[in-house]
């Protein structure tokens, strides 16, 4: 029985090293091993072989992809964007966490951080625009 095809990253939760190797790759763009191995261990160090079992395992995931070239090593670039990890796994915090209520976490978010002014004011916009800028539910 053949196995049924599933989106790229569909279904492969990402461990705290592949969504920081991933982050990586968003934040360059199309980039080689060397480069990503270079960035991530200006910050933690890690032997490359290792790096190189990671960006291994997001590809067999879906989560990178090779770009055609003519270079001598692998050419890399996100197959998943950013936008839908992060909605993904803001889907499932909100879940576990808050028993699926988007208010509970943002209520929690607001209270336990710091918001200078204008973060609340962008706030504020961002649930205005969400609403139109009418008052709903008074």
């Amino acid at each position: 029985m053949a196995k049924r095809g599933r989106r790229p990253g569909q279904n492969n939760d990402l461990s705290e090293m592949e969504l920081d190797i991933m982050g990586i790759v968003w934040r360059l763009g199309e980039c080689t091993s060397p480069q990503i191995i270079q960035e991530y261990c200006a910050k933690r160090p890690l032997a490359e072989t290792t790096i190189r079992t990671v960006l291994s395992n997001l590809r067999k995931k879906g989560y990178l992809e090779l770009v055609p070239t003519t270079a001598a090593a692998y050419v890399y670039r996100g197959a998943v964007s950013r936008e839908s990890i992060a909605r993904r796994n803001l889907r499932k915090l909100v879940g576990r966490l808050f028993d699926g209520s988007p208010k509970e976490a943002i209520a929690y978010l607001i209270e336990d951080e710091d918001l200078d002014d204008a973060e609340i004011k962008a706030i504020q916009d961002l649930i205005a625009a969400k609403w139109g800028g009418g008052s709903h539910g008074n």
